[in-house]
């Protein structure tokens, strides 16, 4: 029987830190290896294994979520038929191993090498879930629909600078600068257009995408841009599943805090999470209190006496 080996990989822009867990011993020594993060890197990757005896089978590969910088390196895993799984930055900045006597003290010490460590460590505590929903790539329409969202999130942040502008300083600008902001302006407009219609397209391209895209928009105040945004935040309902998990996620799931007779004021969202997609689920449920009669008997003004807030309030 082949012994089970568990690597951690601390993934960044120009390298990876791979280090490897039996679950018995950690060797600090010759345990760890930083290679580059492209296709030689990877091609060293596989002579290292082969150096540690360690057979494709038996290794389970564990990263953190960092973007684009781990796609490359997951295609390749893919190719290769490793078997990984994608950790939740969150849950890993937590998790604290149990060393022995003479250990080195992880929560003190910060380096790419003993993050690595600490991954390969976590997979092992985590190796039957892992292996029981291993993580797996979306295909090339969603990352072309995320790389398409961050677009039109940079066209919408230049464009409210520019209204901004014309709205506050106008007076105190020239007439051509004026005009070279309102040009922009419009410049901007037709470029977000355009991204709409390309991230449409693509939509319709996938059959699995463009079906969860018709229930998203099926919900009352959800347009293109909220449902792409929950395709990518989820991997179209891969990477999140639970409904509950997502709305932690995002930052939208009310939490109690209290320790003792210490209790601060009932339940309340979290201040961490996504905010950009908080902000945007506060629009949707605005809208859906506005023309929705069932959801809006439920609610009630806000306390504060402003009118166009509402604020949930179960009946």
């Amino acid at each position: 029987m082949k012994r089970k080996i568990y690597i951690g990989v601390d993934v960044s822009k120009n390298w990876l830190d791979l280090a490897y867990y039996d679950g018995v011993e950690i060797d600090w020594k010759s345990g760890h290896i930083r290679v580059d993060n492209n296709k030689s890197g990877y091609r060293r990757i596989s002579l290292w294994m082969k150096k540690l005896q360690i057979a494709k089978e038996s290794a389970l590969f564990c990263m953190e979520y960092t973007g684009l910088y781990c796609y490359n390196f997951r295609v390749w895993l893919e190719s290769e038929g490793i078997i990984y799984g994608m950790i939740n930055p969150r849950k890993m900045h937590r998790f604290e191993p149990d060393l022995g006597e003479g250990e080195p003290a992880l929560d003190r010490i910060k380096t790419d090498e003993m993050d690595s460590f600490r991954i390969a460590m976590y997979c092992e505590k985590h190796s039957r879930k892992i292996k029981s929903s291993p993580s797996r790539l979306p295909g090339p329409a969603f990352f072309n629909l995320k790389r398409l969202l961050a677009e039109r999130r940079q066209y919408v942040k230049h464009s409210v600078l520019y209204k901004q502008q014309l709205h506050d300083i106008s007076a105190y600008d020239t007439e051509e600068s004026c005009k070279r902001k309102q040009a922009g302006l419009k410049s901007l407009s037709v470029l977000r257009r355009q991204t709409d219609i390309e991230m449409r397209k693509i939509i319709k391209s996938d059959e699995a995408i463009y079906k969860n895209y018709k229930l998203l928009c099926s919900v009352i105040g959800v347009g293109l841009v909220i449902a792409v945004e929950t395709i990518v935040l989820t991997e179209n309902f891969t990477a999140i599943t639970n409904p509950r998990k997502y709305a932690c996620y995002v930052g939208i799931a009310p939490g109690r805090k209290e320790s003792g007779i210490s209790i601060r004021g009932g339940d309340h969202v979290s201040k961490k999470g996504f905010k950009q997609a908080k902000a945007n689920l506060s629009l949707v449920a605005l809208q859906a209190i506005r023309h929705d009669s069932n959801i809006r008997s439920g609610c009630l003004p806000s306390s504060k006496g402003k009118n166009h807030m509402w604020k949930w309030m179960p009946i």
